[in-house]
């Protein structure tokens, strides 16, 4: 019998409940991982205040090692780095990765300063690129409210474009490496740079949305058709987002929306408190939250530019109501045929209607959740990230 293959990962974050959708990916991305006998040393940077508290995913006893490292709150003022990477740079990390055989797996772009290591540059090191972040940072600079949070949004999106304009140097300077996109659109992006970039599914767990919708074993959550949005709503993004609804698209107690996040600001729940036929789900853990997705009629998602992958529509996709989204929100997707795309903001109180006037039938339900579960094959798309790694379990 061989020895396990030894990997390294890299995370942004320690994925702990309540996941958000980074954290979502790479906490499944481990369970696969761990099933296919890979030898996993997880490295990830937490805040020294998280750090504290001791708290652990149960996959920790697990995996090879489980090392955390602080993250940084104040940083140089005239670095051009990202604050996101500054912030997660540490010394002992690249003595730990410099000392221990194996390839390396960086979760996402924030990680990435290890790539400029002496000590690493013989190592083959694999980049997991959930955004283009001068991209995100710019559409959150742009739905940001209050000049401080825009102001460095925005010296984000410069940082980051500083960055990634650099991206072909770096990577060709070193023999091994690569990056393993999340999003189909990006992947071309990236390659059109003459980089090594791989499309691979994202990570996702979708057997609680299994569950079919002809049984009736599970009592409904509302007695009406209700519409959804859903998400961490203390990203500047997803309250825009919730904003335009409650200010465009008409609610009544006939036709109720519901919102279901956690880390509502204060002033926002007021705003969804106030409305009539709003209803706040606030912080519903995994199985709450399961049970509203899957029963609503329709799945309401304003996007507000191209950045990444939101798996809100991945998990809208395996509920049995109509998921509606904003033409930015899936270009170049492969999924956008089983969605409706809403081409403008006027659009989508015509668009909302039509969708609780037109239920989608059993067969179609049937047809996006065998897609769905095709494409993000968890198993499939693991060999494949192993594959390409030069990894075999």
């Amino acid at each position: 019998m061989q020895p396990a293959q030894v990997l390294h990962l890299v995370c942004f974050d320690l994925p702990l409940p309540p996941l958000y959708g980074g954290t979502e990916e790479v906490d499944a991305k481990i369970r696969v991982f761990l099933e296919l006998g890979v030898a996993l040393h997880v490295h990830a940077f937490v805040w020294p205040k998280d750090m504290r508290s001791g708290k652990l995913p149960d996959w920790h006893k697990r995996v090879a090692s489980l090392r955390c490292y602080p993250r940084k709150w104040l940083v140089g003022p005239y670095d051009t780095r990202p604050w996101a990477m500054v912030s997660r740079s540490s010394s002992q990390l690249i003595d730990n990765l410099a000392s221990e055989p194996g390839s390396i797996l960086v979760e996402g772009w924030q990680c990435a300063d290890l790539l400029c290591a002496p000590a690493l540059k013989n190592r083959a090191i694999w980049i997991r690129s959930h955004n283009i972040e001068s991209n995100y940072y710019r559409m959150q600079a742009e739905s940001a409210i209050g000049w401080a949070r825009k102001i460095h949004y925005w010296l984000e999106s410069w940082r980051w474009t500083l960055y990634e304009r650099l991206l072909p140097q770096r990577l060709h300077s070193r023999q091994q490496n690569g990056i393993l996109s999340i999003c189909p659109a990006e992947t071309l992006i990236w390659s059109s740079m003459k980089l090594s970039a791989h499309y691979v599914p994202a990570f996702v767990d979708l057997n609680s949305g299994q569950q079919s919708f002809n049984e009736g074993s599970e009592p409904r959550p509302m007695e009406v058709p209700y519409a959804l949005y859903h998400g961490r709503l203390d990203i500047a993004e997803n309250i825009r987002a919730l904003r335009f609804l409650l200010s465009k698209v008409a609610i009544t107690h006939a036709v109720p929306l519901v919102i279901a996040g956690s880390r509502i600001p204060d002033s926002l729940r007021k705003a969804v408190l106030f409305k009539s036929g709003c209803f706040l789900v606030d912080t519903p853990n995994s199985t709450e939250m399961q049970v509203w997705l899957r029963h609503a009629a329709v799945h309401c998602i304003p996007c507000y530019g191209m950045a990444g992958l939101r798996f809100k529509i991945i998990h809208a996709m395996m509920g049995g109501g109509h998921v509606l989204v904003s033409r930015e929100g899936v270009q170049g997707m492969p999924w956008v045929s089983w969605v409706t795309v809403v081409e403008s903001e006027k659009d989508w109180e015509d668009q909302v209607r039509k969708a609780l006037d037109t239920p989608l039938q059993a067969a179609q339900i049937k047809a996006r959740h065998t897609w769905v579960i095709q494409h993000f094959d968890q198993r499939g798309n693991a060999l494949k990230m192993l594959d390409l790694m030069g990894i075999i379990p």
